[in-house]
């Protein structure tokens, strides 16, 4: 318990956002996707890591250094929190995916996505929860390596350093793959448990705006890293960064607000089909918001 309480308190951006994850899971896809997902996600990764640090694959190779050891959880000559960090991370980046991907639905402040499990299930949405995933180690990763200059320290190098501000290209390939597995375990576990007309344990169908609080922990983890680098005065990687995601940014507006991204009545029905607890959703669209035709949104 004392080593657990020391973890916390070493690495409490961490626990932030993996309490934040937990919470936003729970009320979006209801208590045992969440805990399974956290528990199988966290397996992979901690078997990913073992590999890359003893031959390489996926991440490429890289040495943890024991300047923590006892000071916070180590589990197989991984810190604990790593390998944590992958659960919140590709929840986030699917929640991102499924958001770009859906209809979307508002009454004043509450705003909803119309999915279905025909979305929730598209390759599309995996392949882009993926990509995303990617995209927030690009900012994380470099920041890591400078590790010593902040309170994450010093804990690990890759031999060799590799051209993107020190990190291997092999890093990100690494990290699409454990991406693709663990946004796949996601999609399965929500099919396999929450497919019927009974509401999950936890889920809050009532809850305004629910389905954005997974994209504002997107958001909150890549401001954080870009933050961070512009504060440890490493503004070439923090402005590549900010490149990085304007783009995305910008594309991502637009997807979410041209006309075509509002569901008509069609899209209301379609999901409670498939969702029949959230029955507090209106039919009637207001008159602010009446696309002629509906079009699934992609990117």
């Amino acid at each position: 318990m004392h080593l657990l309480l020391s973890t916390i308190a070493l690495r409490p951006y961490v626990f932030i956002f993996l309490a934040s994850f937990l919470f936003i899971a729970i009320v979006n896809f209801g208590l045992r996707t969440t805990l399974l997902f956290t528990v199988l996600t966290y397996t992979v990764s901690l078997a990913c890591e073992w590999s890359s640090i003893h031959n390489g694959f996926p991440f490429g190779l890289y040495h943890y250094i024991d300047a923590t050891r006892g000071r916070e959880i180590w589990v197989f000559g991984v810190p604990f929190m790593d390998s944590l960090s992958f659960t919140f991370l590709g929840f986030a980046s699917y929640t991102v995916a499924l958001l770009l991907s859906s209809p979307l639905y508002r009454r004043g402040a509450d705003v909803r996505i119309l999915d279905t499990w025909k979305i929730r299930r598209a390759p599309r949405v995996w392949l882009m929860a993926a990509l995303f995933m990617v995209m927030v180690d690009m900012v994380v990763d470099p920041l890591s390596v400078l590790g010593d200059r902040w309170f994450l320290g010093k804990i690990f190098w890759y031999d060799p350093p590799g051209p993107h501000f020190g990190v291997p290209i092999s890093n990100y390939l690494g990290w699409y793959f454990v991406a693709a597995i663990t946004i796949a375990i996601f999609q399965w576990l929500d099919a396999a448990l929450n497919r019927g007309s009974a509401k999950p344990t936890g889920l809050l169908p009532a809850m305004k705006s629910r389905s954005l609080l997974g994209p504002i922990l997107y958001a909150g983890i890549v401001i954080f890293g870009i933050t961070m680098l512009f504060r440890i005065n490493a503004p070439n990687i923090g402005w590549a960064a900010v490149f990085i995601y304007l783009p995305f940014s910008v594309l991502a507006i637009h997807v979410l607000t041209r006309r075509e991204s509002w569901g008509d009545a069609g899209a209301i029905e379609r999901h409670l089909a498939d969702f029949p607890y959230e029955s507090n959703l209106s039919v009637s669209k207001p008159p602010s918001a009446q696309p002629r035709e509906l079009h699934h949104v992609t990117v």
